[in-house]
C-alpha cells in the first residue's frame, strides 16, 4: 500500500502536515474529509520519507506515550512510527450561524475553493468537501444549491449566476473567464483578494467614523436628558423663589418644556424627516440628486471621488487581467460603481471605445478621473500593460482614500466637541445666572 504525504488545512485555516497509508488518492481525500481537513497537497511518498517525517514530528511533539509510540496533539490527528493515522475520537462539527452572507464569508469561500482545485481535485467533489465546512447557514443553502446545479450540468459561472444577491457580475464574470482558461483557482485566488480589499477598506471608513457617531449620540443623549428631567426640577425651584428671570433662562426653560411636552412630535418629525429622505434618495431621481450632491460637498466629495476611482479601476484591472474584452469589462464595472454620476461617465466610455477611442482618451474630459489616473491608465494602455496599471492606481486611490477620511474625521472631531461646548456653556449659563442674581431677602424690604 503506498505512503501519501499531505498538506491540509484545518476548520480554523492552521496548516497541517502527515502522511497517510491508501490505496489511492481519493482514499487519501476521503480521510482527510473525515478528519475535518482541508486537501492542499497530497504527493505519493518513499516509505524511508514517510518515517523520516513521522519521527521529526515524534522528536518535536509536547507529549508522547513511550510504551505506544504514539504523538498525540489536541484537534490533530494522531501518528505513529508506522505512519498509520487515526482520527480522533470525535471531530467537532462547525458551528453555523445564521445571518446575511457577508463579504468576508464569501473570501474565505473562494480561498478554501481555490486551495482544493489547485490540489488537484474536481470542482464537484471541492464543493461537496467545503459544503459542510461553511459556517453561514445562507451561504451553504447557496453553494448546495449551486452543486446541484454543476452536477446537473451546468457550467459553475452559470450556476453561480443564479444569486445574484451573493455573486456578483463581477464575479461571475471573473469565474467564467477562468473556467474557460482553466486557471479557475487562479481566478478564486484574485477574487478573496478582491473581496478582502474591499472589506478592509470598507472597516476603516467605518472604523474612522466609529468615533464621531458615538460622540454625537452620546451627546444628543446627554441634552435630552438635561431638557427632559434636570431643567425641569431646576424650573421648579426657580419658580419657588419667584425671582425675575434673565431672558436666557427663560429662552431655556421654555425649549424644555417644548421638548417635555412634545417629545413624541419631535421624534415623529425626525423620523419623517429621515424616512422621506431614505425614500426619496431609493428612486432613481432621488439617489442621482444625492450622488450629485455627494460631489458639491467640500471635503465628502473628495472622499466620493476617489471612491468611485479606486473602485473602477480595481475592477475594472482584475477583469481585463483574466482575459474579458474592455467593452464587457466595462458593462460590468457600470453595475459595480454605486454613484450615479461615475456611472454616467461609464456609459460615456463605452460610446467613445465602441467608436474606436482608446481608453484613456475620453477619461481626460470627465470631471470625476483626476488627471494622474489618466496619465497612468494612457501609459498602461501604450505599454501593454493597462491591467498592472489599473490595479495599481486602485491602490493608490485606497490610500488616498483612508488618507482623506483621517483627515476629515480629524476635522469633525475638534468641531463636534466645540459644538457641545457651545450647548452645555448655554445651558449652564442659562441656570447660572439667575442664582448669581438671587435677592437674598426675597424681594422683601
Amino acid at each position: 500500500m503506498p505512503t501519501f504525504a499531505y498538506v491540509a488545512k484545518d476548520k480554523k485555516g492552521s496548516r497541517v502536515e502527515g502522511t497517510i497509508d491508501a490505496d489511492g488518492r481519493p482514499a487519501v481525500v476521503t480521510r482527510l474529509q473525515q478528519m475535518g481537513y482541508f486537501p492542499v497537497k497530497i504527493e505519493v511518498t518513499t516509505k524511508a520519507a514517510a518515517a523520516k517525517a513521522t519521527v521529526a514530528a515524534v522528536n518535536n511533539a509536547p507529549t508522547m506515550n513511550s510504551r505506544s509510540r504514539e504523538v498525540r496533539k489536541p484537534n490533530e490527528i494522531t501518528k505513529n512510527i508506522g505512519g498509520a493515522v487515526t482520527a480522533p475520537a470525535a471531530q467537532a462539527a462547525p458551528r453555523m450561524r445564521r445571518g446575511r452572507i457577508t463579504m468576508s464569508d464569501v473570501a474565505a469561500f473562494n480561498r478554501q475553493l481555490a486551495d482544493l482545485i489547485g490540489s488537484g481535485i474536481p470542482l464537484v467533489k471541492a464543493l461537496s468537501l467545503l459544503i459542510r465546512q461553511i459556517p453561514n447557514e445562507r451561504l451553504q443553502a447557496v453553494i448546495t444549491q449551486t452543486l446541484d446545479d454543476v452536477q446537473t450540468g451546468s457550467t459553475f459561472a452559470d450556476a453561480l449566476a443564479k444569486h445574484p444577491e451573493v455573486f456578483s457580475k463581477l464575479y461571475v464574470a471573473m469565474v467564467r473567464s477562468g473556467e474557460a482558461g482553466g486557471m479557475l483557482d487562479n481566478v478564486l485566488e484574485r477574487l478573496a483578494d478582491f473581496s478582502e480589499q474591499e472589506e478592509q477598506l470598507r472597516g476603516k471608513i467605518k472604523s474612522a467614523l466609529a468615533y464621531p457617531v458615538v460622540m454625537i449620540i452620546a451627546g444628543s443623549a446627554a441634552v435630552a436628558v438635561m431638557f427632559g428631567f434636570v431643567i425641569p426640577k431646576i424650573t421648579a425651584t426657580f419658580d419657588q423663589l419667584g425671582q425675575t428671570l434673565p431672558a436666557i433662562t427663560i429662552l431655556l426653560i421654555q425649549m424644555s418644556k417644548i421638548v417635555q411636552g412634545y417629545w413624541w412630535a419631535i421624534l415623529i418629525v425626525l423620523v419623517a424627516v429621515v424616512g422621506g429622505f431614505w425614500q426619496y434618495t431609493s428612486t432613481p431621481d432621488g439617489r442621482a440628486w444625492w450622488h450629485r450632491t455627494q460631489l458639491r460637498i467640500p471635503l465628502m466629495n473628495e472622499v466620493v471621488r476617489k471612491r468611485e476611482v479606486a473602485r473602477f479601476a480595481r475592477t475594472l484591472g482584475s477583469l481585463l487581467k483574466n482575459g474579458v474584452s474592455i467593452l464587457t469589462a466595462l458593462d460590468i464595472v457600470r453595475e459595480v460603481v454605486s454613484n450615479e454620476v461615475m456611472r454616467g461617465e461609464v456609459n460615456g466610455l463605452v460610446e467613445r471605445i465602441t467608436q474606436g477611442a482608446p481608453l484613456a482618451e475620453p477619461m481626460r474630459n470627465s470631471a470625476i478621473f483626476p488627471a494622474l489616473a489618466v496619465n497612468m491608465i494612457a501609459i498602461g494602455e501604450e505599454t501593454g500593460r493597462l491591467p498592472e496599471v489599473l490595479i495599481r492606481v486602485s491602490e493608490s486611490y485606497e490610500t488616498q482614500v483612508e488618507r482623506t477620511v483621517r483627515t476629515l474625521t480629524s476635522l469633525i472631531e475638534p468641531l463636534i466637541i466645540v459644538a457641545m461646548g457651545i450647548i452645555v456653556g448655554f445651558i449652564v449659563i442659562a441656570m447660572l445666572l439667575p442664582i448669581f442674581s438671587l435677592d437674598p431677602s426675597g424681594g422683601r424690604r
